[in-house]
């Protein structure tokens, strides 16, 4: 079983929140206390993105599973600057986040940023997100077999859905790839049930935000935390009934 920090991936859903800099402590705080597991440090959103500027952010929640992700505008992320600047910034957030998230689309620096974790013992999530569509089952193989073949940890696959056979599509791809440890997310309003549904099913993290969504369809920390519980509690104790439970 993986383990990203403290956190164990498999045993129970996961819940991550995404963050920028500057964050308001008093809320994020709040949000671990109330069942958040990892905080997802958004660098590519950083209104400031100096190498020491990024440590000094990651290093206020030291104690935390902490994951850096710089992502690039091709898949819906802010970072404007070069590749090289991007690698850069990954080794810098290695230095304290115990995971990075870097795009399997990536080729000029996925090798070098997976080498530079592993190297310091960190966790790789390879992803992969499509705002358009949900890739046809061939495509979704291929790229599982591309994060596989580069040795990421966690293949990550975040699509937009329009209509319930593209939620049909991810749930079998997420249930049928022969690879452990996956995070598969449906984007958009058609998607917003697998936020909670397939972390039943074993995506190993879901994730929120704080003041404004990092993708399209996200729940609120409050909501994902609460919807996640009630499903859970009713799984785990199938006895449960509306009379007993006073409806949810």
């Amino acid at each position: 079983m993986l383990r990203l920090g403290s956190v164990a991936l498999g045993e129970r859903p996961c819940v991550a929140l995404a963050l920028r800099d500057g964050a308001p402590a008093g809320a994020v705080r709040a949000a671990l206390d109330a069942g958040v597991d990892i905080l997802e440090f958004r660098i590519d959103l950083f209104e400031n993105q100096a190498p020491a500027a990024v440590r000094a952010e990651l290093k206020r929640w030291e104690g935390t599973s902490r994951i850096a992700t710089v992502r690039m505008t091709a898949e819906g992320g802010g970072w404007r600057g070069g590749e090289a600047e991007r690698l850069a910034l990954y080794r810098a957030a290695l230095e304290c986040a115990e995971a990075v998230d870097v795009e399997l689309a990536a080729d000029a620096i996925l090798d070098d940023v997976i080498a530079a974790a592993h190297d310091q013992g960190r966790l790789v999530l390879g992803s992969h997100h499509d705002f358009r569509e949900t890739p046809p089952p061939d495509r979704l193989a291929a790229i599982a077999d591309k994060g596989r073949g580069h040795g990421v940890d966690i293949i990550k696959v975040a699509a937009h859905c329009r209509n319930a056979g593209d939620v049909q599509t991810l749930a079998r791809f997420l249930l049928n790839t022969a690879f452990e440890d996956m995070v598969v997310i449906g984007m958009g309003a058609a998607g917003l049930c697998t936020r909670i549904f397939f972390p039943l099913l074993g995506s190993r993290i879901t994730y929120t935000f704080l003041g404004e969504a990092t993708a399209p369809g996200q729940l609120t920390c409050e909501a994902t935390l609460r919807y996640l519980e009630a499903f859970q509690v009713g799984a785990a104790d199938s006895d449960v009934g509306c009379d007993s439970a006073g409806g949810i």
